[in-house]
């Protein structure tokens, strides 16, 4: 039974990760950075401007209830939380009967990164530093976990981690590079990353939870990783092939 309220709880958070909202485009990075004024599209209560952009849907319940707290401000708060869960994250890995929390912790971390960049949409907010932070943020805490599993379970999971960092490391280089020539948008992220995506999380949230590799909850989770290793050289390859017209100046 526990087995299976973790295979469900990695589930939702990959689910949380890859699945783009359908009514709320674009990306949290590539929103407009709205300028935050008393006026000009930011809705006001009582006086206090609340800072959310023109195009920010209707307040709800909550923000209606609590119309004078800083919600532009909750997006970046969770990236923040995301930040700073991987130092905790790391001590409870080393903590002897914590393996649980320490997926459970993981799989939250996760949700936030989704839930960060729905409300980034949905109020039509962001901010240069949001921006950057939000994917450093993620990358981290995956690399993190990723590393400390390679530690504990040695090279069944130390390989496909190298290739899953590897990549990384190769296709956040190359679309750097890219934003430079003004063509970032040729290397954006597709259905094959989102793939990915989700599968690392499934993978991670599962290794975290158990305490050796003789747990039932290590095959399937072994699984995942090497199909996110798998989806990795290939969303990895389609990056490059998009890029090479301008990589070796055919374009």
């Amino acid at each position: 039974m526990k087995i299976l309220v973790i295979f469900l709880v990695s589930i939702i958070s990959s689910m949380a990760l890859a699945t783009p909202s359908t009514k709320l485009s674009p990306s949290r990075s590539q929103l407009k950075t709205v300028p935050f004024s008393v006026r000009g599209g930011d809705e006001e209560s009582n006086g206090v401007a609340t800072k959310v952009g023109p195009n920010s849907a209707p307040p709800g319940f909550i923000r209606s209830t609590f119309p004078n707290f800083p919600w532009h401000r909750v997006p970046n708060f969770l990236t923040y939380l995301r930040c700073l869960s991987i130092p905790v994250l790391m001590v409870l890995f080393y903590q002897p009967d914590m393996h649980l929390a320490t997926s459970v912790l993981f799989a939250g971390a996760s949700i936030t990164d989704w839930l960060d960049g729905y409300l980034a949409r949905r109020w039509d907010i962001a901010s240069p530093f949001g921006a950057f932070l939000d994917p450093v943020a993620d990358k981290l805490a995956v690399a993190t976990s990723l590393i400390l599993l390679s530690g504990r379970y040695g090279k069944e999971i130390a390989i496909p981690c190298s290739i899953i960092l590897g990549r990384e490391v190769a296709v956040t280089a190359l679309r750097e590079w890219m934003a430079t020539q003004g063509a970032r948008s040729v290397v954006k992220v597709g259905m094959q990353g989102k793939i990915k995506t989700a599968a690392t999380m499934v993978a991670i949230t599962l290794l975290l939870a158990i305490k050796d590799s003789s747990a039932k909850a290590y095959t399937p989770g072994l699984a995942f990783l090497y199909l996110c290793a798998v989806v990795t050289v290939t969303s990895g390859s389609a990056y490059f092939q998009a890029a090479a017209p301008i990589l070796f100046g055919k374009e």
